[in-house]
């Protein structure tokens, strides 16, 4: 049933795209005519023959989604993601990368740490004779894409480090996580994008099909361009763009329940919108020089607000209960701005210079990449009302992006190991690793470091965080057999 909006606009969510859901069972043609065909005997209670029946049901639930599985293939080559072990174990493995890295000096120290106050004691690490899975943390789930292939997915464990799937698609636009499913994004020379919703654990695909929208622009290495998880709830996802045939004039705004897979709204807005977010209740579009507010299935915005930097680029840093960050970029790749409003599009503060795509918000404080007297570093803002807190450099740091927090904690590599910040004052919490460290993040109560040894070997280590209590669960045995 469609549903119609006031301003005119009739919501077709209800025109759902035909699915396969595996729960449901949907037993075959010979199933259906053997239960026909000898209903007498069922119902007189043979229950050879209902066990027979129920078995070929379970078998066809068993079986995976098929509409678009080309996309989507089963990956057996563990030089792309490696194993991980516990770290207590590797001095036993046979494993030639592990035996390889072992004969690095610097592996040797960053599996023999002890911990200290900004870091704790190793509990697993993951060896490539390669380029290194580039992972990142999901709510303790660590989506991982393929060193050499960025069509490679997997999905490791951050606790443990244990490697739950693998997986290659054909060329995929955009990937991430959300309500525990694994969301691959990937486009079709007919102009066609189909989107496969797998479960996060097992990998295994839940639902298939083509998404209502053709990206106007798209980054898959950040979470902005097209399609976002920034919605305000866990069960959908939104994406902007062009309706196929649509006029180019006009953008779609389509959100996805990451559920079943339906298209759960989508409608016409006039504009060429080039990024979305939400918060639960409105929608906001971004474009160069434009930021605007729409409630859900609306076509006119509730209010608009203009951008600085009209030629360039633009995407939302954050959005928060209380602001909406959008960052704006001139065409020629310059300094950017980082714009704060309130929810009714009253900009509240103005950053100029920042780089606005290497921005963390934690908490009520927003963290930002600048440059200053030739040194780069990183400077500290209120969120609410821009007030500046504090300023701290950091040599050599190429991307704030390549750092973690925990929330009162910042930790950033460095060519003479972890570099760690306390976010409260910029207070520099001194660390005895000194392993070089070219990319951290956090996960949990781990903290990850990778290093690229050289062009053939590179390595992750994780620790355990000064906080964490002792966990032999999570540092005994071997991540594989757990």
């Amino acid at each position: 049933m469609s549903e119609r909006y006031e301003d005119g606009h009739v919501d077709g969510g209800a025109e759902q795209a035909a699915q396969v859901d595996p729960r449901t069972p949907r037993p075959g043609p010979r199933v259906a005519r053997f239960v026909r065909g000898h209903a007498g005997k069922l119902v007189a209670g043979c229950g050879a023959v209902v066990m027979l029946a129920v078995l070929g049901v379970v078998a066809v639930q068993a079986e995976e989604v098929r509409p678009c599985w080309s996309d989507f293939h089963s990956l057996t080559d563990t030089e792309v993601f490696p194993d991980a072990f516990g770290v207590p174990q590797i001095g036993g493995t046979d494993n030639p990368a592990i035996r390889a890295a072992l004969g690095d000096p610097l592996y040797r120290e960053a599996t023999r740490f002890t911990g200290d106050q900004a870091v704790g004691k190793p509990v697993w690490t993951v060896v490539a004779q390669g380029p290194l899975p580039v992972m990142s943390d999901e709510f303790g789930l660590l989506p991982a894409r393929g060193g050499a292939a960025p069509r490679d997915l997997a999905m490791y464990e951050g606790r443990s480090g244990k490697r739950h799937w693998m997986r290659t698609a054909e060329g995929p636009l955009d990937t991430f996580m959300k309500n525990l499913r694994s969301l691959t994004f990937v486009p079709h020379k007919n102009g066609d994008t189909h989107v496969m919703g797998a479960d996060a654990r097992s990998g295994y695909a839940q639902w298939c099909q083509a998404v209502p929208v053709t990206p106007a622009v798209a980054d898959p290495e950040r979470d902005r361009g097209w399609v976002t998880g920034m919605t305000g709830n866990g069960g959908t996802v939104l994406m902007v763009g062009t309706a196929p045939g649509g006029r180019p004039d006009t953008s779609r705004v389509a959100q996805q329940d990451t559920v079943s897979g339906g298209i759960a709204r989508r409608w016409d807005v006039p504009g060429r919108w080039t990024d979305v977010a939400a918060d639960g209740r409105t929608v906001y579009l971004a474009a160069p020089g434009a930021l605007a507010a729409f409630a859900p299935g609306a076509a006119r915005p509730t209010w608009k607000a203009e951008l600085p930097d009209t030629a360039g680029t633009v995407g939302f840093a954050a959005v928060t209960p209380d602001r909406i960050l959008a960052g704006s970029r001139p065409a020629d790749g310059g300094p950017g701005t980082l714009t704060a409003f309130d929810h009714g599009g009253r900009p509240v503060w103005t950053l100029r210079g920042t780089d606005p795509d290497d921005v963390t918000v934690t908490g009520d404080t927003v963290l930002a990449h600048e440059t200053r007297a030739s040194a780069d570093g990183v400077a500290a803002y209120r969120l609410k009302d821009g007030t500046p807190l504090w300023f701290r450099a950091v040599p050599g740091l190429a991307r704030l992006a390549d750092g973690g927090t925990d929330g009162t904690t910042l930790y950033l590599p460095g060519g003479n190991g972890l570099r760690v910040l306390r976010i409260a004052d910029g207070h520099v919490v001194p660390s005895t690793l000194t392993v070089p460290v070219d990319r951290v993040f956090l996960t949990g109560q781990r903290i990850v470091v990778e290093h690229t040894a050289s062009a053939k070997s590179a390595w992750s280590v994780a620790y355990s965080t000064p906080q964490a209590p002792a966990d032999a669960s999570g540092s005994d045995g071997d991540p594989r057999r757990r």
